[in-house]
């Protein structure tokens, strides 16, 4: 009968990753028949594990000693992994908490994630997978190939693949529980259950079944002292700084008063102009609590930002059940079909800074014109105030509150074995689908009924928090508009049906020569849906401006040869052809004229047994990446804000220009697809060995690059506003979201085939076993090292060369030049100890504009304008600062003393270690530090409990 499973000596190869033939024959001396296996990289089924493809593979067990809790935090562990999104991303309401695997730096984009060798629904118009989708209790193994493999994938595949694979035989039923505690926030609660019946061997059959809950708890900013707040002060080269990171959307709120008229199209009429002050400040002398005078001013007053990072949550809360399924069972003594069952409900809330409303309308006759503003008006102006609005920081109505319920369906069937007693076959259906409702929680307001309220003076925006909070009327009356409910709903789905095969074709004298083929077909699709309240606008979250049912169809066929050159050469050579179909979109008005397009990728390896204990390895291959479907046929759309603050940007152009909106301010963005997008090409080389001088000891090294052209990208916001020249054309006149009746400057972008990228580096790994007296030590040590990260500046050409190693580039992103883990496992007697060091070298932050002094007592200097009036202004420079490097580790102790039972016991971050200050601002609103780099629940202490039966 056909044994599908991993025999016990290629798991033990498995769990210690690759190694040289020397070190597998002495298992394979043990056990005669070794199954030949199939490993991510190649269709071609062998014994070998140290084959021409650099192949990670992380064991169960080493899933358990990296001490995480879920497959997001488990792919962060690998340090060939950079440039992947993580839930903080939350925090800006720039994510919807999902998580991502990234290699190399290159974008989530570029590694295409398998769950057991196949494709499952991303999480968006691409193909990028939401890691949360996939349990971490279910994994029985994961499998990373650290190199291009479009030759056998298709698209998606440059920068690697992640391959998750299930547990598929289980002989006893576990329960595992285990919980979480760090400082002040960030609980987290997990309980697993997984059994089975059934033995393949005996029975012809085998069901795994595992259940799983998981839980966490939110962690505030205000809870750890590095994110408490955006008002930075800190010493460097001697002299002290501070920096406002806050927002002119502040409580109690700023008025904006416009002085005279304005044409048929809206613009202001010479001599108009805005006032934009600060009524509290006007009337203290100061800003109110939690709030500080701007050090870029405003037109025509003292404006007061709000410190909103201390209203924050770091970290959002999340909630997963999963249940997973997995059948073999046996139809012939060489055939065999196999089936697996995913469910995965995962929800995360995300608590963003409360409602910042922008410049809301409420009119020179409004109560609170009379109250707050009037008195500070010359008489000129007041004959002359024609409109009246407010920005305010909706504060007491708590954080702007989303609540992302995700539902994943993963179900692949098929059958594989031998056919016609040479032919190992694969073939099988997959029907993968992921549903995401943004449900609006708190924060957000009813549009036809908050400003209207605020005029009447219901709401006294220009209270205090405190003052607002006694105000039991304002705070009735505020609970009265907000708007909760479905905001949309977003459906991926994916279609697949794949075929692969291998055999032998003949003999030459150094072996035989086998052949690898297969041939696949599948259907994405994107499927946005509005409710109706966001069809009509009815609340204050952003707008999508079309709901989308996008869709394309893609073929490809393989096939790959394995040939032995010499006794001790062989090569494999894989050549695929793959045809993308022209997206198709069944929402009317789309005239758009969409093209297919086709790509053939190859990828040549070669592996060299230079002696017993060595083995060098090296590949060369193309690879390719076509465009998200919104890519190509997203229509005009909102697009939310700019990230960062910008002042009108000198145009030439005086009718545009009198739009912008007044002072230093976040623009209206907008976003648009490209039909005429082409695939993105890349090219991938590897130079490597395995060298195992002993059983007990394995030394890995491989160099790697990887270079893509026609890379898809859009100009980010501070590259456009710092050559207007170049990207003229993208500022547009636009209604205001925040008053149908006045226009506003914003920014237009767009998708182009523009951009290359090259990045090279090292990756590399120290196996160690040590049989002591009193028991075993495993020491692994491994590590990527970057050589070159390079990248075009987004959308200018000719091409103007930028990186990001070592150095926060304008891509808001850092490449780390150094990423390492330490591990060492000491196992004695009824205990097993886990130490592990994770390792970040340092970079050099952005370099930003800063303020001299401190915030209470800033340094101020006289200055004179061109008709000699002088005045003061606070004193600034740039500075840029060099952030350390980043060491974290942790320790577990395991206990077996109990029969069936597991007992762990452990702390992560032992030392307590908080993220390095930087003053890099990629999202807009964790200020003082990285988030996305750095472990921010610090010292954290956990126990669980694995009780088998």
């Amino acid at each position: 009968m056909l044994n599908s499973k991993i025999s016990k000596a290629v798991r033990l190869a498995i769990a210690f990753g690759a190694v040289s033939a020397t070190a597998f024959n002495a298992v394979a001396e043990e056990q005669k028949e070794i199954e030949k296996i199939e490993i991510t990289g190649t269709s071609i089924k062998g014994t070998d594990l140290a084959g021409a493809l650099p192949v990670d593979v992380i064991s169960a067990e080493d899933i358990k000693n990296t001490g995480v809790t879920s497959v997001g935090d488990l792919v962060a562990q690998i340090p060939a992994m950079q440039g992947f999104t993580t839930p903080t991303s939350t925090v800006g309401g720039g994510g919807t908490g999902e998580a991502t695997a990234s290699l190399r730096g290159i974008g989530d984009d570029y590694t295409l994630v398998l769950l057991n060798g196949r494709r499952i629904a991303p999480m968006n118009s691409g193909n990028t997978v939401d890691l949360n989708s996939i349990p971490l209790a279910s994994i029985e193994r994961v499998e990373v190939l650290t190199d291009g493999a479009s030759a056998l994938y298709g698209s998606d595949a440059i920068a690697g693949v992640i391959n998750f694979i299930l547990k598929s035989e289980v002989d006893q039923s576990t329960v595992s529980v285990r919980t979480d505690r760090p400082q002040d926030g960030g609980d987290s609660y997990n309980l697993s259950f997984t059994t089975g019946f059934g033995d393949f061997d005996r029975d012809g059959f085998s069901v795994v079944a595992s259940l799983s809950y998981d839980k966490t708890e939110m962690l505030r900013s205000k809870d750890r002292e590095f994110a408490k707040t955006g008002f930075l002060e800190f010493e460097h080269d001697g002299e002290q700084f501070w920096q406002l990171n806050g927002s002119s959307n502040a409580i109690p709120g700023i008025a904006n008063v416009f002085i005279g008229t304005r044409d048929e199209e809206g613009r202001p009429t010479e001599g108009s102009y805005t006032r934009v002050f600060s009524p509290y400040y006007a009337d203290n002398n100061s800003c109110a609590p939690n709030t500080a005078v701007s050090p870029f001013g405003n037109a025509g007053g003292v404006d007061c930002v709000f410190d909103f990072t201390s209203t924050l949550e770091i970290y959002p809360e999340n909630e997963r059940a999963a249940l997973i399924l997995q059948a073999d069972y046996a139809l012939t003594d060489d055939v065999q079909g196999f089936a697996t069952f995913s469910y995965t409900d995962f929800s995360m809330t995300g608590r963003i800074a409360p409602n910042p409303t922008g410049v809301l309308p409420i009119g020179v006759d409004s109560v609170l014109f009379d109250k707050y503003v009037k008195d500070h008006l010359t008489d000129e102006e007041k004959a002359n105030a024609t409109e009246f609005g407010a920005s305010w920081r909706a504060l007491p109505g708590g954080n702007r509150t989303v609540e992302n319920q995700n539902s994943g369906i993963n179900l692949i069937t098929g059958f594989e074995g031998t056919l016609f007693d040479s032919i190992d076959f694969n073939t099988a259906f997959v029907y993968s689908t992921n549903e995401r409702e943004e449900h609006i929680k708190n924060g957000h307001f009813n549009r036809s009924k908050f400003a209207p309220t605020i005029a009447s003076g219901a709401i006294d925006v220009f209270l205090t928090p405190d003052e607002f909070l006694q105000d039991q009327a304002s705070v009735d009356a505020l609970e009265s508009v907000q708007w909760r409910g479905l905001w949309r709903t977003i459906k991926t789905e994916v279609v697949s049906f794949d075929f692969r095969a291998s055999q032998a074709l003949f003999e030459l004298p150094a072996g035989e020569v086998y052949v690898g083929y297969g041939v696949d077909a599948r259907e994405n699709s994107y499927e946005l849906t509005r409710s109706e309240a966001h069809v009509n606008r009815v609340a204050t979250p952003q707008p999508t401006s079309f709901d989308y049912d996008l869709s394309r169809t893609s073929y490809g066929a393989f096939t790959e040869f394995q040939v032995p050159i010499l006794d001790d050469l062989s090569a494999n050579l894989a050549i695929r052809y793959d045809n993308i179909g022209k997206v198709k979109n069944s929402m009317e008005g789309d005239t758009n004229n969409y093209t297919s397009a086709n790509d053939t990728t190859y990828k040549l390896s070669l592996r060299y047994n230079a002696t017993d204990n060595l083995v060098i390895r090296g590949s060369i291959g193309t690879g390719f990446k076509v465009a998200s479907l919104r890519d190509y046929a997203q229509p005009l759309s909102a697009n939310g804000v700019t990230g960062s603050n910008y002042t009108c940007p000198n145009l030439g152009d005086p009718s545009r220009e009198g739009f912008c909106p007044p002072g230093t301010t976040q623009y209206q963005a907008f976003f648009k697809g490209n039909p005429n997008l082409a695939p993105e090409q890349s090219e991938q080389k590897s130079l490597g060995f395995v060298y195992s001088p002993t059983s007990d000891t394995t030394i890995q090294f491989d160099y790697w690059s990887v270079e893509i052209e026609d890379q898809v990208e859009a100009p980010d916001f501070d590259y456009i506003f710092q050559n207007v020249n170049l990207f003229n054309d993208a500022f547009v006149v636009h209604t205001s979201r925040a008053d149908d009746n006045q226009k506003l400057l914003s920014v237009e972008r767009s998708s182009l085939n523009l951009g290359k990228n090259e990045t090279a580096g090292i990756d590399w790994k120290f196996e160690f076993n040590n049989e002591l007296s009193f028991g075993q030590l495993k020491t692994t040590l491994q590590g990527t090292y970057i050589t070159k990260s390079e990248y075009t500046a987004p959308g200018v050409v000719p091409f103007d060369w930028r990186t990001s190693l070592g150095e926060y580039g304008t891509d808001n992103e850092v490449v780390f030049r150094n990423i390492a883990t330490f591990q060492n496992v000491l196992t004695h007697g009824d205990f097993s100890h886990t130490l592990r060091l994770s390792y970040k070298s340092g970079y050099r932050d952005d370099r930003v504009e800063v303020f001299a002094g401190t915030i209470a007592n800033p340094t101020m200097e006289e200055v004179f304008d061109e008709d000699g009036n002088s005045s003061n202004q606070f004193v600034s420079e740039h500075v840029q600062l060099q952030i350390p490097s980043y060491v974290k580790t942790d320790y577990k102790v395991d206990y077996f003393g109990f029969e069936d039972t597991v007992i762990t016991l452990g702390v992560n971050n032992l030392f307590d270690v908080e993220p390095p200050f930087s003053l890099g601002d990629p999202e807009g609103h964790l200020v003082g530090y990285e988030g996305r780099y750095y472990d921010q629940l610090l010292r954290t202490f956990y126990l669980s409990v694995d009780y088998s039966f």
